[in-house]
């Protein structure tokens, strides 16, 4: 899964100094060195900021999706026990039947022959 293309465009436009210096813009005043560095140092803190935001959205999504990847599986592995546990329920019953028309012919032979 690949990091969010409009993330990664957001956390390189918050890079821009230019953008970062509007903030300390005041009216009547030109902009300084002091601006413009504080501007970029915003701008370096803003990118850091939003590529670890993208990064880890793409963690966290990818943990969702094995949880419920996960979540899935169990559901799965629960459905086939108890589909293999009527199935032995049927055979015993079906065993079971066996034995009891066994049973019946044994003792219809067994009146015949007295």
């Amino acid at each position: 899964m690949a990091p969010s293309a409009s993330g990664m465009a957001r956390a390189y436009a918050s890079a821009d100094p230019r953008f970062n210096m509007k903030q300390y813009d005041r009216a009547g005043i030109s902009r300084g060195r002091g601006q413009t560095a504080k501007a970029g140092i915003d701008a370096a803190q803003g990118f850091s900021q939003g590529i670890a935001d993208v990064y880890d959205n793409q963690l966290k999504q990818q943990a969702a999706n094995a949880d419920a990847m996960l979540q899935l599986q169990q559901g799965q592995e629960q459905y086939s026990q108890a589909l293999g546990g009527l199935q032995s329920q049927a055979t015993y019953a079906d065993q079971m039947a066996a034995l009891q028309r066994q049973g019946i012919l044994y003792g219809l032979l067994g009146d015949v022959m007295r």
